[in-house]
């Protein structure tokens, strides 16, 4: 049995609210609509490539915070990330090594949630004053 990914739910739910079917979203795409169909229910686990991602966002209308979100679950569903965020985890020992530890102790994910918003906190703190 297939399940669907978080981007087969989110290219879905995106596709639904563009009052898309598959095939018409296929067509734009230059796909089928069994290809659009596989991605939504887990069957295809290598989504677009990125000029077909970047495609997408256009034909589905999604704003930037969405636009960010549906590339970056596209490359989970590869097993990878997007190469920017790559090349800066890369040329970064230090962080390497502490999401070595961070694996190596399975440390929750609040604790990194709770570093985000301390971070998040001082920067609009420094941004606004």
């Amino acid at each position: 049995m297939f399940a669907p990914t978080a981007f087969g739910v989110m290219l879905k739910e995106s596709r639904e609210n563009a009052k898309l079917s598959q095939f018409d979203l296929a067509a734009e795409l230059g796909k089928t609509a069994q290809y659009i169909s596989n991605i939504e229910k887990g069957k295809n686990n290598s989504p677009p490539d990125d000029d077909a991602l970047y495609k997408l966002i256009g034909i589905l209308g999604l704003n930037s915070c969405d636009a960010e979100r549906f590339r970056f679950l596209a490359y989970a569903d590869r097993g990878m990330l997007p190469p920017e965020m790559f090349r800066y985890v890369f040329d970064s020992p230090a962080l390497i090594g502490l999401l070595n530890y961070a694996v190596s102790n399975s440390i929750p994910t609040d604790y990194w949630d709770s570093i985000y918003n301390s971070v998040s906190d001082n920067r609009k703190v420094d941004n606004n004053g």
